[in-house]
């Protein structure tokens, strides 16, 4: 606050008290004047209350008189109206008397017009005639019909019984109440007001504030309520606020309002005049007195202070040659201007001595190695030496003055900054700090070793706060030493240390040192549920539940301590009723001097591996039980599922011989369609069951791929002819490296892949090469696939378009697990409404002249041939389309044996009922069959298992020209040929019988028996490599179900059968 300010507040507080008494002194003759009006306004109120209580007493003296009269006590009405007249002739203030029954109902009245009239709803008479009193009224409307009004007052009377029986009521002219008033003077500026208990205005003087009749204003009207005379200010009709004395009508004349008002303004006049220029002189003089202290606070006061002020200011700024030179020395100001001279004086020597100090200090710390510097409280660099401007990499005189945290910076890392941050914090509160910090010295510039320029050192940074007298902190001492090299040892230890810890905790290995007694002396962690410092001193005797198993540690321990060699064991604890397996190794420790003190020890619990691997053993021998059962049970399912189908084509194929020409054929084409797709559909499902439990093998050879195309065009071709479809292959003169019956079922299955989804167009084959081997395709113009299912449809079960001619979406699946089987991968390419195309990538195999024993179609070895005389089998339908055009006659013959075969033959032969046609048909029958009996191309031995399968395989070959001699198992195969008498051309037998017998042995039973080799066939729906490999030992020809006719009498033909 400055001087001025000061002054200026002084003589404000000494005008105050002046200014008080002036407030009070018009506040006190404010209320003087108050009281006097309220005064003045009561004692007019009493005046005129007197005067209205004088004519309110006359009117009740006028009727109460009435009420006395003889003719009204007795009852004598006729007198009452006579009486009234003389009155009324008398005076004119008795023209308006009346006189009522107890019912309101006027008797008799100076008025005569009035009489009968009734008074019963007048307030005046209810209230006389109930409180049996003189009552005054409310301002009614005179009879006469004058705008004054009237006031009526009434007072019951009695008959001679003493009981009420009626009122005298009389009507006070209100006008003649006003004139009353109005001819007594009132002072100026005073109201008068008379209204009855309900407001309503009687008189208003003067009268151009009012008339009679009129409400009083809503002020007033909460006045009426009061029980009390009292004083009040209300607004009147006009407005003005006055000091009003009022006379309730509970209190003072009852039933009246009376109230004398006086004007506020006009009576407060002259205090507010008085008030206001009193006011006016205590501002006047207070602003006098400020304008005073303001002229001498300048002259006298502020300029000598600015002087001083101005070379204190000087000197802060380093001008110490300033001096204040004040020319008054007689006053104070004058004084301490000549004083601060002197005093500069002074500090000007001193601060010489001072900088010849500071030279000697600067020396001596820029010839330090360490980092100094002065701060200020607030972190300002105030000094540096040399060594500390280097590695801020800037000249000391751009440095001094700038925060010390924005100078350092750059130099230290982000922790460094942070802790630096904290630390000015902590030193401008007084507390010193100390911390270590990543620092960068400035390139290209000298520090106080040429060792240190241009590189990265940690510095051990220290503030300390300097504090005065008072103990406020003056500067901060900023120090920094270079501990790098220290540093660089530290982390080396406290990182080698630490990667040890590491690698112990994760490890799981329990690290521990025992003594030449084997006692404990030191461990890393818990040793069998031991804390640490729980084992030191003890032996593992003291450990071990079982004294075995601390006898064979300790006796491993001792042979390492005696050789000096360590050793590694896996050995078994007890513990806690369990076995925990550790793997100890054991090395001697040594002291300094090379000679063996103890054992160091570190062992890893495998407690667990050695869980895991018996679950492991357990699981797999699991896993092969399971294995095994699933290939056993897949090998049944394989024979039983077959079994059914086998037998439909053994029928179907002997009804189309013996049907041809009949016109129920077409429907036995529709059976064998059916029969195909129950066989596509089996197929897959044991073909992909074998892929899952692993049984498919891959036996790779050269194969060409022209006839493998061609054979594909050749099979397929009727049915895409059939569907006005063209598929065709491009020829080739290729040969890859494959197994062939794997790559002809990914092709077959991708053919029919193409036929089913295409319904116009072609379907097309081709190969093309690539840089690393062939690539088959297969083009169709089909409906195409979309691009966000590519990669759904290698998926099992999973299948597009339309649920017609679809099988279990397995096709595709099949693909994929043969292609990475062969490891041939395969792609696909497609366009929505176009068509789509697959390809397989091959290796390519280049051929010189072929060797003479080469084939065009390699049989695969082992049991490679099982799977492809499975996957690559030929259509039924171009099978048996083949065999009713060559053989049309001949098959026919033998449908008369067997009731079964004649029950299927008379369902598609016609109607039951006798008929022309129905002869013709059964003629037509029947006359091969004696054909086929005479001309017998020799016996064929049949052993199942199953009647139905035998019955069909009687039928074929009977309609093949055969005599055939059928029996369920090998022992009665033994006993019908013994009882035949005849050998068989061959055997055909089906690998499992009952009884857990097979078609291998029943075969070899008949050789042994008939003591020569005779041509076996076994027929198995099982697929595995083993029955293939059973078969090449015992030296049969295996055919795997479903039987094709074709197949079956091309392999009789190869066995030597005529």
């Amino acid at each position: 606050m400055t001087l001025l300010a000061r002054l200026f507040i002084l003589v404000l507080l000494a005008v105050l008290p002046a200014i008080g008494i002036q407030i009070y002194s018009v506040l006190e003759q404010r209320a003087e004047r108050e009281a006097d009006v309220t005064l003045q306004a009561e004692r007019l109120l009493r005046q005129v209350e007197s005067e209205h209580f004088r004519i309110i007493d006359s009117a009740r003296l006028m009727v109460t008189a009435v009420t006395e009269t003889r003719f009204l006590r007795r009852g004598e009405i006729e007198n009452c109206q006579s009486y009234l007249e003389r009155l009324a002739a008398r005076s004119a203030d008795y023209r308006t008397l009346s006189i009522t029954d107890a019912e309101g109902r006027i008797l008799c009245s100076a008025d005569p017009s009035r009489i009968g009239a009734s008074l019963a709803a007048q307030p005046h008479f209810r209230r006389a005639i109930g409180q049996g009193r003189f009552s005054v009224g409310e301002w009614t409307i005179t009879h006469s019909g004058d705008a004054g009004g009237e006031l009526p007052v009434a007072a019951p009377y009695a008959d001679a019984e003493g009981r009420r029986a009626g009122v005298v009521a009389l009507s006070l002219d209100v006008s003649r109440l006003a004139a009353m008033f109005a001819a007594r003077p009132m002072p100026e500026n005073t109201t008068l007001t008379v209204a009855d208990r309900s407001g309503t205005v009687l008189v208003k003087l003067p009268g151009t504030l009012g008339r009679a009749g009129e409400r009083l204003p809503d002020s007033y009207l909460t006045l009426l309520s009061e029980r009390e005379t009292g004083v009040a200010t209300r607004p009147g009709l006009d407005g003005v606020s006055r000091i009003l004395a009022y006379s309730p009508p509970s209190a003072g004349i009852r039933d009246l309002f009376i109230s004398v008002g006086v004007d506020r303004g006009a009576a407060m006049g002259v205090v507010d005049r008085a008030t206001r220029d009193g006011l006016l002189m205590t501002l006047s003089g207070f602003l006098v007195a400020a304008a005073a202290a303001w002229i001498g606070g300048t002259l006298f006061i502020r300029r000598p202070v600015d002087a001083l002020v101005s070379a204190a200011r000087d000197w802060s700024e380093g001008k110490t040659a300033t001096r204040v030179k004040l020319s008054d020395r007689s006053s104070e100001i004058g004084q301490l201007g000549h004083a601060f001279d002197m005093m500069a004086d002074r500090l000007e020597a001193r601060e010489a001595a001072l900088r010849q100090s500071e030279g000697h200090i600067r020396a001596v710390l820029d010839a330090l190695p360490a980092f100094v510097g002065v701060l200020t409280p607030d972190g300002a660099v105030a000094q540096v030496n040399r060594v500390a401007a280097d590695a801020a990499g800037l000249p000391a005189a751009r440095i001094i003055g700038r925060p010390f945290d924005e100078i350092c910076w750059l130099s230290f890392d982000e922790a460094g900054r942070e802790r630096l941050r904290q630390a000015l914090a902590l030193g401008a509160g007084g507390r010193s700090s100390r911390f270590d910090a990543g620092l960068r010295l400035a390139p290209g510039r000298e520090t106080a070793s040429r060792e240190t320029a241009q590189r990265e050192m940690t510095v051990d940074v220290n503030l300390t706060p300097m504090v005065d007298a008072d103990g406020h902190v003056t500067h901060l001492i900023a120090t920094g030493i270079d501990i790098t090299e220290r540093k660089r040892t530290e982390e080396a230890l406290r990182v080698a240390e630490e990667r040890v810890r590491t690698g112990l905790r994760n490890s799981g290995v329990v690290v521990f040192n025992q003594d030449q007694d084997l006692r404990y002396t030191w461990a890393h962690s818990e040793w069998l549920g031991v804390a640490p410092d729980a084992l030191i001193g003890r032996t593992d005797a003291d450990l071990f539940d079982h004294g075995e198993d601390a006898d064979g540690m300790m006796a491993l321990k001792r042979r390492v301590m005696e050789s000096g060699v360590g050793a590694r064991e896996e050995v078994r604890i007890r513990s806690k009723g369990e076995d925990r397996f550790f793997d100890l190794t054991v090395d001697p420790l040594r002291d300094p001097s090379g000679r063996v003190e103890g054992v160091t020890c570190a062992a890893v619990e495998v407690t667990d591996r050695k869980k895991a691997e018996a679950e492991l053993r357990r699981a797999r021998e699991e896993a092969d039980q399971a294995n095994e059962g699933k290939s056993k049970f897949l090998a049944a399912a394989s024979h039983d599922l077959r079994q059914p189908v086998q037998s439909l084509y053994l029928f179907t194929a002997a009804l189309s011989d013996r049907l041809q020409g009949n016109p129920a054929l077409p429907i036995l084409d529709n059976i064998r369609q059916g029969l195909d797709t129950l066989k596509t559909l089996l197929d897959g499902l044991l073909d992909m069951s074998r892929l899952e439990s692993g049984k498919i093998v891959a036996t790779p050879v050269e194969v060409r791929l022209n006839q493998l195309l061609g054979r594909l065009v050749a099979e397929y071709g009727p049915r895409a002819a059939q569907k006005g479809l063209e598929l065709r292959a491009v020829p080739t003169r290729a040969w890859v490296r494959t197994d062939p019956a794997h790559l002809e079922r990914i092709l077959r299955n991708l053919v029919e892949n193409a036929l089913r989804y295409t319904t116009k167009g072609k379907v097309l084959l081709g190969c093309r090469r690539t840089p690393s081997g062939m690539r088959v395709e297969v083009w169709d113009t089909g409906s195409g696939i979309p691009a966000d299912r590519l990669e759904d449809i290698f998926e099992e079960f999973t299948q597009l378009g339309e649920r017609s001619e679809r099988g279990l979406g397995l096709g595709l699946a099949i693909v994929k697990r043969l292609s990475r089987l062969l490891g041939h991968p395969v792609t696909v390419r497609s366009w929505e409404g176009r068509g789509s195309a697959f390809a397989v990538e091959l290796p390519r195999v280049i051929l010189g002249t072929p060797k003479a024993n080469s084939r065009s179609t390699p049989r695969p070895a082992g049991g490679t041939a099982a799977a492809a005389a499975t996957l690559a089998r030929h259509s039924v339908a171009n099978d048996a389309a083949t065999n009713a055009a060559a053989n049309s006659a001949a098959n026919s013959a033998a449908n008369d044996r067997g009731q079964a075969i004649s029950a299927i033959a008379n369902a598609f032969g016609g109607r039951r009922s006798g008929g022309g046609a129905a002869k013709a048909g059964a003629a037509t029958i029947a006359a091969p069959a004696a054909t086929g009996a005479t001309a017998a191309k020799g016996m064929v031995l049949v052993i199942d298992d199953e009647a139905i399968i035998l019955l069909g395989l009687k039928a074929i070959l009977e309609g093949w020209g055969y005599d055939v001699l059928t029996a369920k198992s090998g022992d009665q195969a033994l006993e019908r040929l013994r009882a035949d008498g005849r050998c068989p051309q061959i055997v055909l037998a089906d690998y499992q019988l009952q009884q857990g017998r097979t078609g291998p042995e029943a075969v070899s039973a008949v050789q042994t028996m008939l003591g020569q080799t005779i041509p076996g066939i076994i027929l198995t729906g099982d697929t595995s490599t083993e029955r293939q490999e059973e078969a090449e030992r015992r030296g049969f020809r295996i055919l795997h179900k479903p039987v094709f006719p074709n197949d079956l009498r091309r392999m009789m033909a190869s066995a030597g059968a005529a």
